[in-house]
């Protein structure tokens, strides 16, 4: 499991390295503009460090990596709402 994210359909990174501060992380010209993010959120699996384990799948809205240099809001739309649920009842 892990996280939802949105993901650029040119370069394949996701929304948030489009927007603000994280630009400034990538050699991406894609990430340096708007990108064409779409609007489908795709589960992306995220592992625990140092264990290397699989990590559940955080809520929308939620803190990700939270106290790390690398904290992330995920994000809370619709879609990611209805995916989020539509995941929980299949693993529920």
């Amino acid at each position: 499991m892990s996280v939802l994210m949105h993901l650029c359909r040119t370069c394949g990174h996701r929304a948030t390295s489009h927007a603000g501060r994280d630009r400034g992380y990538s050699g991406c010209r894609c990430c340096l503009g708007d990108g064409d993010v779409d609007p489908r959120p795709v589960l992306v699996d995220t592992f625990a460090s140092p264990s290397g384990r699989l990590e559940p799948l955080y809520p929308p809205g939620t803190v990700w990596n939270a106290g790390t240099m690398h904290q992330l809001t995920l994000c809370d739309c619709r879609a990611c709402g209805a995916e989020y649920g539509r995941l929980t009842a299949l693993s529920g």
